[in-house]
């Protein structure tokens, strides 16, 4: 379930610039955990992937990647600078939940510590406030919700 929360940010950022591919704005809201599957495949959470996809200095990267390339393609200044926004907001969200211990963790679920890097660096400070901790059902609720949500909004605006 970790993770949809990223998808209803993406269709709720559509909004800010109606003109831009839905698509492109929710994958990359979603950007960072598709670059990030290598790792979670062989749950290597220390790994270089996991480090260059999730952590702050790695974001800011993928974020300058991310809106150089819709520069080139020639899209509008509003578009660059949302799907820019969308690719940063994965890290926002991801501080605010991570640590998952209650999600990810090994059972049984106990809290965990931060996890989230800010550099590349193997003795890189380790951050995150630990939202989706301690409760399943809290992160049901705020990544169902957010989605619902982001969903929601980008139907009613653009199929009303």
């Amino acid at each position: 379930m970790a993770g949809l929360a990223h998808i209803g940010v993406g269709f709720a950022l559509t909004l800010a610039a109606p003109e831009a591919p839905a698509a492109a704005i929710v994958i990359s809201a979603e950007v960072l955990d598709l670059l990030c599957i290598p790792a979670a495949f062989f749950k290597d959470r220390g790994s270089l992937i996991f480090k260059a996809t999730h952590s702050l200095a790695g974001s800011l990267i993928w974020t300058a990647i991310a809106m150089g390339i819709t520069a080139v393609l020639k899209a509008d200044l509003r578009t660059v600078l949302v799907i820019g926004i969308a690719v940063f907001s994965h890290w926002i969200l991801d501080f605010i939940t991570h640590p998952m211990g209650a999600v990810m963790g090994e059972k049984p679920r106990k809290p965990q510590p931060p996890d989230l890097p800010l550099t590349f660096s193997d003795n890189s400070k380790l951050v995150g406030l630990g939202l989706y901790n301690n409760s399943v059902v809290l992160s049901y609720i705020v990544d169902l919700g957010v989605t619902l949500i982001g969903i929601g909004l980008f139907v009613y605006y653009f199929f009303n």
